[in-house]
This record gives structure tokens, C-alpha cells and sequence, in this order.
């Protein structure tokens, strides 16, 4: 093999285990995100069902205080 044909290979090899990092890197924080917005939908859900349930206050069955 020439020289220059093994600089290029090894250009190419650094290049390859450059984007194989950046792809398990970005494939890491994409866990991570997918992971925040479950929670994030169910914290959601939660506060649809808990404003969507009747106020239930005590003092409607009284009689207003000047009866």
C-alpha cells in the first residue's frame, strides 16, 4: 500500500469511531428525553384528571348565616 492510501484509511477509521461515538452519544440523550416526556405525560394526565373532578365543599348543604 501507498502511503497516502493509508492516511486515508486511517482518516476514514478516526472518522468512522468519531460518528459511531456521536451516534451512542445522541442515542443516550434521546433515551433520556423519551424517558422525561413519559413522566411529563403522566404528571399531565394526573393534573387533567384532578382538575376535572367536582370541588366537593361541605358548607353548601348550610344555610347562609342570616337565616
Amino acid at each position: 500500500m501507498l502511503d497516502s492510501d493509508s492516511k486515508r484509511i486511517n482518516e476514514l477509521e478516526a472518522k468512522t469511531v468519531f460518528q459511531e461515538d456521536s451516534i451512542e452519544r445522541l442515542s443516550k440523550e434521546l433515551r433520556i428525553q423519551q424517558i422525561e416526556i413519559i413522566k411529563l405525560k403522566d404528571e399531565l394526565a394526573q393534573m387533567k384528571e384532578l382538575n376535572d373532578e367536582p370541588i366537593i365543599d361541605g358548607k353548601s348543604d348550610e344555610k347562609p348565616p342570616h337565616y
